[in-house]
């Protein structure tokens, strides 16, 4: 039920669930589209890489989206329209099991498909998908994806027989999670909301706990330097020194030079959460985390489209972005 309140607060009225059948929206043409330019809607970041993925040996069945997390992950997304399609969880895992052995090399032409169809003119980047998806994953360890894809189903209602099954796969460290799509008709528009009801938040955390006891187990892998640690290690950037959100800007933004919106200072910190210093409220994140959260928040909507690289649109006083100057760097480096 969601309560729905006028704004002069005089009137209010209770809006009760629909069903996506009764309203007309389907499965492909609607809830597809909707999370793939809004995969937050599954309740966080996810780099969408391909749709109605159907490159398998041996079949000719379509994976609905492809993506990756944060930690390097493929995701599967298995999507249905309401809790009567049967078999979701097996197709779900019968997915992840044809994906688990792609490597990037694999994926790239793929996503780079993927993006030629997709983007658009203001959302193009001159940066290589690999790069792209490098700079998208959070580890800084990060080489290949993970041969442990990830599989999110998102429907209107789940059956007792999936939701058992998902719970009982969770017991063995398969990372599989429900998340409930509910429409609601407010007349002029409709309101989709989104609930993870699988895994809870306290069983989520048991996951979160054992993939980082597998990623310390890892650490003796050769790291990969990337854009911040570049950076930072290299003095490129010191401490206190400015950086200005300025380039590729969405185009509901235009930088305001002194505007503490487009301003943070470098911390000269390595940690994945601290790098920069927003200028707005002094508080700390990592450069693609602050771009996100403005673009997000600025949004007419309040949303945006998927993952976000902040070093492709923070530049230094001279107009330089922290990639190109990282790169630059590598290519050149100083004696």
């Amino acid at each position: 039920m969601i309560l729905s309140v006028q704004s002069d607060l005089s009137k209010f009225k209770k809006v009760s669930p629909s069903t996506f059948m009764k309203l007309n929206i389907w499965e492909r043409t609607h809830i597809e589209e909707w999370i793939r330019q809004i995969p937050e809607l599954l309740g966080e970041q996810l780099l969408v890489v391909s749709v109605e993925f159907d490159r398998f040996v041996n079949s000719s069945d379509r994976l609905d989206i492809l993506a990756i997390d944060r930690n390097g992950n493929l995701v599967v997304v298995e999507l249905k329209r309401d809790a009567y399609a049967g078999y979701a969880d097996l197709q779900a895992l019968r997915y992840a099991a044809m994906v688990s052995s792609m490597t990037i090399d694999q994926l790239i032409p793929y996503y780079e498909a993927y993006r030629n169809k997709y983007s658009t003119a203001e959302e193009e980047v001159s940066i290589n998908p690999r790069t792209e998806i490098e700079e998208f994953v959070s580890k800084d360890d990060f080489e290949e994806l993970s041969n442990r894809p990830r599989i999110i189903l998102c429907s209107e209602n789940f059956s007792q027989e999936i939701t058992t099954t998902v719970l009982w796969l969770n017991q063995f460290n398969v990372n599989i999670s429900c998340v409930r799509i509910t429409p609601y008709d407010m007349g002029e528009f409709y309101v989709v909301v989104p609930d993870r009801i699988i895994p809870l938040k306290e069983a989520q955390q048991y996951l979160i706990d054992i993939q980082r006891k597998e990623e310390i187990q890892e650490l003796g892998k050769s790291k990969s330097k990337r854009t911040m640690p570049i950076i930072i290690e290299n003095k490129l950037l010191n401490a206190g020194d400015l950086i200005y959100l300025k380039r590729a800007l969405p185009k509901y933004l235009e930088f305001k030079e002194g505007d503490p919106l487009y301003l943070a200072r470098i911390t000269g910190k390595n940690g994945q959460s601290n790098a920069v210093k927003w200028e707005l409220n002094n508080e700390e994140y990592s450069i693609s985390a602050l771009t996100y959260e403005i673009f997000k928040d600025n949004h007419p909507d309040k949303r945006f489209l998927g993952g976000v690289n902040g070093n492709l649109h923070w530049v230094n006083e001279d107009g330089v972005c922290l990639y190109e100057l990282a790169q630059n760097f590598q290519l050149n480096p100083k004696d």
